[in-house]
């Protein structure tokens, strides 16, 4: 470009948001571009002859001098790309000699950086949403959450509402177990459970009701047809040279008696 002496991929550098950009990483690249005579070794060398101290060594006066320095240095630095990158900007814009080659990369560029401001823009439209949803479901008036079994409601009482909506306002986090430090599924049978589970929670709900109902009915049938097998039991007693044996039945009117006198 004709202005700057710079090509395209200088100005894709200049891009960048140096807002956000590091201080070492701007005055880097701030006598990259106005020091292009010296090596990368010999500009590091300059930076660090310049600049650096050992505040245990150090007068407290040079360690000052030269923190004041660098951060002179670095302002000069930032307000030097800025400007680069403004000129650059209107050289463009008003139709700087681009090879072809040149017009399809920066028309590229420039809708990939308006592609990314818009999926940012949707990214935090759904985060803001989903967390209104999120405090709309969890609110002062919230005990828990209700399950559908049959024809009947049941709810299921959460006491620390507070950590439960906290835990769930963020689906990054909440899968976040299921997945290692690269990022990458590792369990995916525990994944697949949980999700299976969110949407089939009535169905589950319903299916462990209606078994527990099946097992408490084989528990009551197996009661009653637990019979006595027992022998009947006999006891005898002694009184006045005559022996009662008293022959026990399940109640009053099946009992016997036999008598021997001696």
């Amino acid at each position: 470009m004709k202005e700057t002496g710079g090509t395209l991929e200088d100005y894709v550098r200049l891009n960048a948001d140096y807002s956000k950009t590091d201080d070492g990483t701007l005055l880097n690249e701030y006598y990259r571009q106005t020091k292009p005579h010296l090596s990368q070794d010999e500009r590091n060398f300059l930076i660090e002859d310049s600049f650096s101290y050992d505040e245990e060594i150090d007068e407290a006066k040079d360690v000052k001098r030269k923190q004041l320095a660098y951060k002179e240095e670095v302002a000069k630095a930032r307000n030097h790309l800025e400007q680069m990158k403004g000129k650059y900007y209107e050289e463009v814009k008003m139709g700087s000699r681009l090879t072809p080659e040149a017009q399809k990369a920066m028309d590229f560029f420039n809708r990939y950086n308006k592609e990314q401001d818009e999926a940012q823009k949707l990214t935090s439209k759904q985060q803001a949403n989903y967390e209104k949803k999120t405090n709309e479901v969890f609110n002062n008036e919230f005990k828990g959450f209700e399950f559908k079994v049959g024809e009947k409601r049941y709810r299921y009482n959460i006491n620390d509402v507070n950590t439960n909506k906290e835990a769930q306002s963020d689906l990054i986090q909440v899968f976040s177990k299921y997945v290692g430090n690269d990022n990458l599924l590792n369990d995916a049978k525990g994944y697949h459970k949980a999700l299976f589970a969110a949407r089939n929670a009535d169905a589950i709900a319903n299916h462990f009701y209606q078994q527990g109902k099946a097992d408490a009915i084989k528990e009551v049938n197996m009661d009653s047809k637990n019979i006595n097998m027992d022998p009947r039991k006999s006891s005898t007693v002694e009184s006045d040279g005559v022996k009662y044996r008293v022959i026990g039945g399940d109640d009053s009117s099946n009992l016997k008696f036999k008598l021997k006198n001696y």
